[in-house]
């Protein structure tokens, strides 16, 4: 945080404000959707600001190939998975075991 303060004091003061529960990019060391984000909901309605103003069938167009490409994403990272438990929980677990 002191960088941040460094470099942009009024980053710094709107990271404060919002709180470190905000700060999800930061503890999550994956990735997840596409924005900082405190739940899936607001994170559609971010990626939707622009559409909006899209005519309603292109709107539906537009949310369907949002999903589709978020679960197709998943799929293929799920597909070359190594283990049935993602890297992160096997990770967890083998440090875990060499103690």
């Amino acid at each position: 945080m002191e960088k941040l303060r460094n470099l942009h004091n009024g980053a710094y003061d709107y990271c404060i404000a919002a709180g470190p529960h905000k700060w999800f990019r930061v503890h999550y060391p994956q990735r997840r959707y596409r924005v900082m984000i405190t739940n899936v909901a607001e994170c559609i309605n971010s990626c939707l600001k622009f559409a909006r103003q899209l005519l309603m069938l292109t709107l539906a167009e537009f949310i369907r190939n949002l999903l589709q490409r978020w679960f197709y994403d998943r799929h293929r990272a799920a597909q070359s998975m190594r283990h049935q438990l993602t890297d992160v929980a096997h990770l967890v677990i083998l440090e875990r075991v060499n103690k």
